[in-house]
């Protein structure tokens, strides 16, 4: 593995960096449209169902935690690889910007997955920030957002998410429902909404959800794996509930979901996300600060030569149609479809190239 001084860094940080393919396992089924995505000739569904585009979080993955699962790495021109993290821990001010570093240190502050299910996920809720810092001794929760890629039909079901309690919930209740692991009462008791290509929603810390069968996705998010889970089987995965409740127990686990929330059609509105206008002609705002201030993400249209709308800004990019490269001056970074790809905050780079027409999503970390 090649040492990671702050000299490197610095120097990788003026030019746009190449992220490897990083496929994550889950408990849960999925995968074959990131395949596809990506032109596999094969696509098949497993249980590697994530790819985490951006991300120096590790997973939570019981029994596999000596495989360090979730890390991304930055492909070199030489055919090497290293960790994106050990290069923002060398150089946080220069990948990162100044404020962010002074604010996040060199923690990336974000996590981007492509998530494709083939089965429903088990619902579930994720922790505030002041539930992380009280509980699970970190500053971020797991706000996220998902940006609805394609769908399809799995078995004869219409592809969907639930989200949001139908009605009012007592925890009581709740704990009853888990407890006894009454699964279609869980279910029903949720909102299940139909999604579609272009679909976006914003699932905020505490909102009860579950994405179902058939979702192709990228999804934004804050950089952590907190999930507290109240099923505790999935498909043909058994979930301990020690992982299940984060180690913290049932009763104080079901505390990360919110009783308080919006409910029925309300909750399904509250989440839902519109398109805004972006910075420049190319772009389009998908995850606003009026929306969250967790995180961003913009989708930008490259067509023959076009400036990057975001340099100077730190940000992580996924390829969602077409090919193209990123022009920089020592050279082109090449992108095809499906690739992954982050802009340090020092980029020196011109703008993207495409002749075609290639369509990225850039998802940004908070503001500091």
């Amino acid at each position: 593995m090649m040492p990671i001084n702050p000299g490197l860094a610095e120097e990788l940080a003026r030019r746009p960096l190449k992220l490897a393919y990083n496929r994550v396992w889950r408990v849960y089924r999925g995968g074959y449209l990131i395949d596809e995505l990506r032109r596999s000739p094969c696509p098949e569904d497993g249980h590697l169902p994530e790819d985490w585009a951006a991300s120096d979080t590790l997973a939570i993955n019981e029994g596999r935690e000596y495989l360090a699962e979730g890390l991304s790495r930055v492909v070199l021109e030489e055919g090497d690889s290293v960790p994106l993290r050990d290069l923002l821990q060398a150089a946080p001010a220069a990948l990162l910007g100044q404020e962010h570093a002074a604010s996040f240190g060199s923690r990336l502050a974000l996590l981007v997955k492509l998530l494709d299910s083939c089965e429903r996920l088990p619902i579930q809720a994720h922790p505030t920030r002041a539930f992380s810092r009280r509980h699970l001794n970190d500053r971020f929760g797991k706000t996220e957002s998902w940006i609805v890629l394609a769908t399809r039909t799995i078995n004869g079901m219409a592809p969907y998410i639930l989200m949001g309690f139908g009605q009012r919930l007592s925890k009581d209740t709740m704990l009853d429902l888990v407890r006894r692991q009454d699964s279609p009462g869980m279910e029903q008791a949720l909102n299940k909404v139909p999604v579609k290509p272009g679909d976006m929603f914003i699932i905020r810390a505490g909102m009860p959800h579950a994405i179902g069968p058939g979702v192709f996705m990228v999804e934004v998010q804050e950089p952590t794996d907190w999930t507290v889970s109240a099923e505790l089987q999935c498909g043909d995965v058994q979930l301990s509930e020690k992982l299940a409740f984060l180690g913290l127990g049932m009763d104080l686990a079901l505390d990360v979901f919110d009783y308080a929330g919006p409910v029925g059609q309300e909750a399904v509105e509250s989440a839902r996300l519109s398109r805004r206008a972006g910075v420049g002609e190319h772009d389009a705002a998908l995850i606003a600060p009026e929306d969250t201030d967790c995180f961003a993400a913009s989708e930008f249209l490259v067509q023959g030569d076009t400036p990057d709308p975001f340099r100077g800004r730190a940000y992580s990019g996924i390829v969602v149609q077409g090919d193209g490269e990123i022009i920089h001056a020592s050279g082109r970074l090449e992108l095809a479809q499906g690739d992954t790809f982050f802009v340090p905050a020092s980029s020196r780079h011109e703008g993207y190239r495409s002749a075609a027409g290639m369509r990225v999503i850039a998802s940004f970390p908070p503001r500091p």
